[in-house]
């Protein structure tokens, strides 16, 4: 028994290690190209198959499709389509197992893997560690089916399977539910899917019971999703619902077809294989399984997208709906919802700075929204902490983005120490930057546009810093001539101060919103550090 645990762990150990060195090494590739291939739902089912296919893990991308939606990447209807295609990718680890790993030597193959990638992340360079990382998790993974394989013999004596025949309903349940707990118990549809081949190919279980336990592992992968949607987005708990609804329903659909199933399953493998190989069947018939999933529910994407939607509506602050802890795992598509987040954050700002110069007050509505700018500004701080960038370019694009949220803190902070007498001491400056405003709030939303804003507000702010240099000079002169009282002159130039520096600090925000777009957009650091990184 000792053995089946410790070949479940390598094998666990190994995937975690596949998957985390998948998404970081292609994590930015897969993000641009599902922007390009995710369109119609059809296209959507393709793109989350292979994309699981690459990182071998349908609960990696659903995490990341959770992202993509957080982030605007996708549409919520899109990334069903992306469920339901991962359904059909995470097969793909059936495949693997029983074409290779039992046709082979697993440790002459695992130890040079494992060998080769302990080696590549001790001494290479950062950005090649991923890689490494990837060799050593497909070394431990193929070494921990061949541990299970060897212990599992013996469990057949321990566990009494004659007893779970798939002959009777109450069979079939149990084995259905003891599926279902494997998977939640290894948190891997794929660790619970290798067991249950080397249980078959032990001859501790057979094919229907195999099947079965299959159908139970396939409910039972919602489960990370389903605790990731704990107190999670409104994105989060949608997809997660997408993923236990589609996949219980395929289930039913599948138990109660289950002759017909299995016919069909048998009749392919001998065309595959030019005879019934047991292991592969399972591989066929958790193929098909999810394709015949994807078949029905399809057609009926729309409908069932209103209908999560009407299940599970808007809540929370709207600033930070998007700030999932979930997402936070995956570092490329979390400094893009930060960005997404700190975007529709400035524009709450701009609307703020707008309506505190045309009321010449502090109004209760301002006043709220500001309250809700600034817990947005803390809750996104606390999730931007939680982001492990890894990648040059991550890194780069993730230091931009706090550059960013610090200027929107000190920008907020600014608002609350507002004299009351501000506004009325500077009207020419203050109705000057109001047009400024007035005018960037209609493009704000536009990323494209976003260098050209910070370049006018460079412009604005250095205007508005001259201003401050002479005017000062010019109100203590007439001071000293007693041309104005003292009072008056200190009043004026505390005015002078305070929108120089709200000024400034708008300016810088959407400088680095505008590096990090610049970044995104062309991937060259000296670029737009040249532009836009001035110091702050």
């Amino acid at each position: 028994m000792i053995n089946v645990l410790g070949g479940i762990g390598l094998f666990l150990l190994g995937m975690t290690m596949l998957t985390n060195g998948l998404k970081e090494l292609a994590g930015d590739a897969l993000k641009k190209w599902l922007n390009r291939f995710t369109g119609g739902t059809i296209t959507s089912v393709l793109s989350g198959a292979l994309m699981t296919m690459i990182v071998q893990s349908s609960t990696a991308t659903t995490l990341i499709t959770i992202g993509f939606v957080s982030a605007g990447l996708l549409t919520f209807i899109q990334s069903i389509g992306v469920i339901i295609g991962a359904n059909i990718g995470s097969t793909s680890t059936g495949w693997i197992i029983s074409l290779i790993g039992f046709k082979i030597n697993m440790q002459t193959m695992s130890l040079p893997f494992i060998a080769l990638g302990v080696f590549v992340q001790l001494l290479a360079p950062r950005d090649f560690k991923a890689a490494g990382g990837i060799l050593t998790g497909f070394g431990l993974l193929f070494l921990g089916i061949d541990v299970l394989q060897g212990g599992m013999a013996s469990v057949q004596d321990m566990i009494p399977f004659d007893s779970f025949q798939a002959d009777s309903i109450s069979g079939k349940m149990i084995l259905i539910v003891l599926g279902l707990v494997m998977t939640v118990i290894m948190q891997a549809s794929s660790a619970a899917i290798a067991a249950t081949l080397t249980a078959l190919y032990a001859g501790a279980i057979d094919f229907e019971q195999a099947a079965y336990l299959v159908i139970g592992q396939n409910i039972g992968t919602t489960a990370t999703a389903l605790f990731a949607a704990i107190g999670a987005s409104t994105a989060a708990k949608r997809t997660a619902m997408t993923h236990v609804m589609f996949n219980v329903a395929t289930a039913i659909i599948v138990t109660l077809g289950a002759s017909l199933m299995f016919s069909l399953t048998k009749t392919v493998t001998t065309v595959i294989n030019g005879s019934f190989d047991a292991t592969l069947g399972i591989a066929v018939f958790h193929t098909l399984f999810s394709v015949i999933g994807a078949i029905i529910f399809v057609p009926f994407v729309r409908p069932f997208a209103r209908f999560i939607e009407k299940m599970i509506p808007e809540k929370g602050s709207y600033l930070t709906r998007n700030l999932d802890d979930s997402v936070a795992k995956v570092p490329g598509v979390a400094v893009e919802v930060s960005f997404n987040t700190l975007q529709e954050i400035t524009k709450e700002v701009t609307a703020v700075i707008v309506a505190l110069i045309q009321t010449k007050k502090m109004t209760t509505e301002s006043e709220n929204k500001l309250n809700q700018i600034e817990e947005a500004i803390e809750k996104t701080r606390a999730f931007m902490d939680s982001i492990q960038s890894t990648s040059t370019k991550d890194r780069y694009k993730h230091i931009s983005l706090l550059h960013a949220l610090d200027h929107l803190y000190r920008l907020a902070k600014a608002l609350r120490e507002q004299n009351p007498n501000t506004l009325q001491l500077q009207p020419a400056l203050t109705e000057k930057w109001l047009h400024v405003l007035e005018e960037v709030l209609t493009t704000i939303d536009e990323d494209a546009k976003l260098p050209q804003i910070a370049t006018q507000l460079q412009e604005t702010s250095a205007e508005m810093a001259a201003e401050r240099r002479d005017k000062r000079i010019a109100y203590f002169e007439r001071s000293v001539e007693n041309a104005t009282m003292l009072e008056v002159t200190v009043s004026k130039v505390e005015a002078l101060l305070w929108l120089d520096r709200l000024v400034y600090h708008y300016w810088r925000s959407t400088a680095r919103l505008a590096e990090y777009q610049t970044a995104t957009k062309k991937s060259k650091h000296g670029e737009a550090t040249q532009n836009y990184a001035l110091v702050d």
